[in-house]
């Protein structure tokens, strides 16, 4: 039972199920080595009297199948034993109603014939941590004492509690994010008594993030509420976005499905196999929201980090996966693009062939290309045709889709007066070679925010047309 599977950061998390299944508020992790080796969680819940912590204690203390609270973390009544003993040797659990303390331990070095120890006062005051109970009118509190898996082969203890730790604030922020958002957080959780902070995987407050409408598919009765949300390009987030999104890595790893139950995050940077995670996807995030009530169909394992969806689920996940991978690979093609309209008139034009090949020409319709064709001379005509279809045919396709792949920002940085300076050069050419009558001309600056490159800078667009005029 040691052995099944839990990462640190993962039992560590599913202590902190148990707290807000008893409507904790905050969740105080501490952890040292002196004066020997201990991690001790606790919190402001409910608590337990005794006949609740001696049922809690016990292996598979409920039955999975049972009908249970909508917002309970829990299923199979083994989290808070088998995660706590797959990373140490002594786990005691102390917990308070309201009234006096209780408290019992397993230990493992002293368990025969599976013998739980109810603890004393006298042995209450040896816990690590129990000062925090004391002050409370209710609460529990776990500690691991004797990490022996925690700590196995580590030649400098303090410095892997250090590191461990550390891993555990970045899963906590994410899994629990929601939890720990707003002004007012449902749930404060610190580490030696420094805040986790919220890990928002969607950027929901980055400019240009793109969000789908909701959509629900019902399986036996209940609701799965499935959102869709496609990141900025890269080129276009902060240095402290791409980090909230994971790194430049993080951003192709973790595309794909993040499942939360109960807003608990189980699962995420999986596609389920309904699509592969390639460059061009790599910016969509979809949120799947489960109830409970449907933890037998998805498959939930012991340790609530993993989750496979039900035939019905994948059905309707597929429906929808390849409208999500397509928006975020136009986020990639339109990427210089602000709020893409049909009616927008690009530089380029992207042609699915026959044989389903891509192809990328460029627009003969576009504004400066007839006002280019208006000033040459007929008979040079056929050679500016060959030029354009030069570059056409020479177009790096490679080396731009490595270059997007890498992240990298490959926009032209130009100082804002250079920009306006040029886009008004411009505006002047299409005017003198397009517009010959007042009403010809008026017509072009009405449409000029639809024309690239005039639509990536509206406001000096607006401030073109004025000057104009």
């Amino acid at each position: 039972m040691r052995a099944i599977g839990y990462s640190f950061e993962t039992a560590l998390a599913d202590i902190i199920d148990n707290s807000i299944a008893a409507a904790a508020t905050r969740v105080e992790v501490m952890f040292s080595l002196s004066p020997s080796p201990y991690v001790s969680i606790s919190d402001n819940g409910s608590g337990m009297e005794a006949d609740q912590l001696f049922s809690a204690m016990r292996h598979g203390s409920r039955n999975p199948q049972s009908e249970r609270r909508r917002d309970d973390l829990g299923r199979f009544g083994l989290g808070l034993k088998t995660a706590s003993l797959s990373q140490c040797r002594r786990m005691t659990v102390a917990s308070t109603a309201g009234g006096a303390i209780n408290g019992a331990e397993w230990n493992l070095d002293d368990c025969a014939d599976w013998m739980l120890l109810e603890l004393d006062a006298q042995d209450l005051d040896s816990v690590p941590n129990i000062s925090a109970l004391r002050q409370r009118t209710s609460g529990t509190l776990v500690v691991w004492r004797d990490p022996d898996r925690a700590l196995a082969g580590e030649s400098n203890a303090e410095e892997a509690l250090m590191g461990l730790m550390d891993r555990a604030r970045d899963h906590l922020s994410l899994v629990f994010h929601r939890f720990l958002q707003g002004s007012f957080p449902e749930l404060t959780i610190t580490i030696n008594g420094l805040p986790v902070r919220p890990l928002d995987p969607f950027l929901l407050n980055a400019k240009g993030r793109q969000t789908l409408p909701p959509e629900t598919l019902h399986v036996d009765g209940a609701a799965v509420r499935v959102e869709a949300h496609i990141l900025p390009h890269a080129s276009k987030l902060s240095v402290q976005e791409i980090a909230l999104a994971g790194g430049e890595e993080g951003l192709r790893r973790n595309q794909g499905f993040y499942v939360y139950r109960n807003r608990r995050l189980i699962t995420w940077g999986t596609w389920f196999r309904l699509a592969k995670q390639e460059e061009m996807t790599k910016l969509a995030r979809v949120v799947v929201d489960i109830p409970n009530s449907l933890d037998h169909l998805w498959s939930l394992d012991v340790k609530k980090s993993a989750a496979h969806p039900p035939e019905e689920v994948r059905r309707g996940l597929s429906r929808i996966v390849e409208r999500i991978a397509d928006r975020s690979r136009r986020v990639y093609t339109f990427r210089g693009n602000r709020g893409w309209s049909p009616d927008l008139v690009p530089a380029w034009r992207r042609l699915e062939m026959r044989d389903r090949n891509i192809r990328y020409e460029v627009n003969r319709e576009h504004d400066l290309f007839s006002a280019l064709r208006k000033e040459v001379p007929e008979r040079a005509a056929p050679i500016l045709e060959r030029f354009v279809q030069m570059i056409e045919d020479s177009f790096p396709f490679d080396a731009v889709y490595a270059d997007m792949a890498s992240d990298r920002r490959t926009d032209i940085h130009e100082r804002p007066e250079d920009v306006e300076d040029r886009l008004l050069e411009i505006a002047g050419h299409l005017l003198g070679a397009l517009a010959g009558t007042p009403q010809d001309r008026a017509a072009m600056l009405e449409r000029l925010h639809l024309l690239e490159p005039f639509n990536k800078y509206p406001d000096m667009t607006t401030k073109i047309k004025e000057k104009l005029r």
